[in-house]
């Protein structure tokens, strides 16, 4: 992997990590019962309420391992990733999660902090960082 995929995959996982954070905190709110980290933790691997943005997580996770092992092997697979990164926004070629659509544009609503944070990923999606 070149230093330049490196760079591009670490700054879309920044991005995504920001994304997430803010849809986080939209979706906490103000409620003391998630003050304590572990207690998030243990909320977004197993409380139903937050299952719908596993995905990003998940996507971020994936992005990381490749970075570090340098095994973006096959040449459209930053792309692939940044595909799936689109659909959270409902953009692109696949086929957006309409539950998550939906979340997101009502975190957009609580928190200006996901709109913040969805303008970034949408600025290194687009290469404008």
């Amino acid at each position: 992997m070149t230093d330049d995929h490196a760079a591009r995959a670490s700054e879309l996982s920044l991005a995504l990590q920001a994304f997430h954070r803010a849809l986080l905190h939209a979706e906490i709110g103000g409620d003391p019962a998630y003050d304590s980290p572990y207690t998030k933790l243990f909320a977004l691997i197993g409380e139903p309420r937050f299952a719908w943005m596993k995905g990003v997580p998940e996507l971020i996770a994936r992005i990381d391992q490749h970075r570090d092992d340098g095994t973006f092997a096959e040449p459209g697979q930053m792309d692939a990733l940044r595909e799936e990164a689109r659909a959270f926004l409902g953009e692109g070629k696949l086929e957006p999660d309409e539950t998550f659509r939906l979340r997101h544009l009502m975190a957009i609503q609580r928190e200006p902090d996901v709109g913040l944070a969805t303008g970034r990923l949408r600025k290194v999606l687009a290469g404008r960082t």
